[in-house]
C-alpha cells in the first residue's frame, strides 16, 4: 500500500420491495461484516436510511487507506461473490458510488442523522475547494449546535477503477466528491444546512453532483481492537 489518506467507499442504492426485507438482513448479518471483519484494512462500516432524498439505502466503509480500495484481498472478494451477494448485488437500483479518499475531516463522534451532499468539482478550483471546505466550512459546521463529525472526500482514480471493475453491474455513477455532515437530531442538522448553500459552494468551484439527501443511522460495526494484528 503506497497511500496513508483514509479511504471511503459509498454505496448509495435502491433495491426493490419484494426484497427488502432479506437484502437488509443479508447486509447487516453477511455482506458488511466480511468486510469489516475479513479484509485487511477496513476499520469501519455504516448503514444509513433516507428520509429526505434519495436513493433511500446508504453503505458507508472506512479504510485506513485509499490503496485497501484496489488492494488484492479486496478485488479478491469482489471476483468471488458468494450465493447471496449474486442474488441482491444484480438488483440495485440507480446506485450512486464514491470510492474516494477523505481530505478533510471534523469531529470524532457518530450523529444519529446525517446528509450527505453530492460535489462535482471545476477543474482547476480543486485546491481552492479542498482549503476551503477544510480550513472554513468544517470548523463552521462543528461551531454548530449538535453537529457532532463532518467530512469531505474526493473521488481517487485507482479506487474507482477497482470499484468499477469484474463488477456486474455497468449502471452505476461514480460521485466526484462529497461531504458529510452528521448531528444528534434532524433539527440541528436543519439548523446548519444553510452553511451547505450552493452558492456558498459554487464560489468555491463546485456544483451539484447529485441531490443532496438526509438520512438516519441504523447500523455501525467497527474493527474490533487488536484485528488487523491477527489477520
Amino acid at each position: 500500500m503506497t497511500s496513508t489518506t483514509p479511504g471511503l467507499l459509498i454505496v448509495w442504492t435502491n433495491i426493490p420491495e419484494e426484497l427488502e426485507y432479506d437484502f437488509n438482513d443479508w447486509y447487516n448479518r453477511v455482506h458488511m461484516p466480511e468486510r469489516i471483519l475479513g479484509l485487511p484494512g477496513f476499520v469501519r462500516g455504516r448503514r444509513f436510511f433516507a428520509f429526505e432524498g434519495g436513493p433511500r439505502y446508504l453503505a458507508v466503509y472506512e479504510t485506513r487507506s485509499t490503496a485497501v480500495l484496489h488492494s488484492e484481498p479486496y478485488l479478491a472478494l469482489k471476483r468471488n461473490y458468494d450465493p447471496l451477494s449474486l442474488r441482491f448485488v444484480p438488483y440495485f437500483r440507480n446506485t450512486l458510488k464514491a470510492a474516494a479518499e477523505i481530505v478533510a475531516h471534523a469531529g470524532v463522534a457518530e450523529g444519529g442523522v446525517v446528509a450527505l451532499v453530492p460535489i462535482a468539482r471545476t477543474p482547476g478550483r480543486e485546491d481552492a475547494l479542498r482549503e476551503w471546505v477544510g480550513k472554513q466550512l468544517l470548523p463552521e459546521l462543528l461551531s454548530r449546535h449538535g453537529v457532532v463529525a463532518a467530512w469531505y472526500a474526493e473521488r481517487d482514480a485507482a479506487a474507482v477503477a477497482s470499484a468499477l471493475a469484474d463488477h456486474p453491474r455497468k449502471t452505476d455513477r461514480i460521485l466526484d466528491a462529497v461531504l458529510m455532515v452528521e448531528a444528534e437530531t434532524n433539527e440541528d442538522l436543519s439548523a446548519a444546512m444553510p452553511l451547505l448553500e450552493w452558492g456558498r459552494i459554487r464560489a468555491q468551484g463546485g456544483k451539484p453532483d447529485a441531490p443532496a439527501a438526509r438520512f438516519r443511522a441504523v447500523y455501525t460495526i467497527h474493527l474490533p481492537p487488536g484485528a488487523d494484528a491477527r489477520r
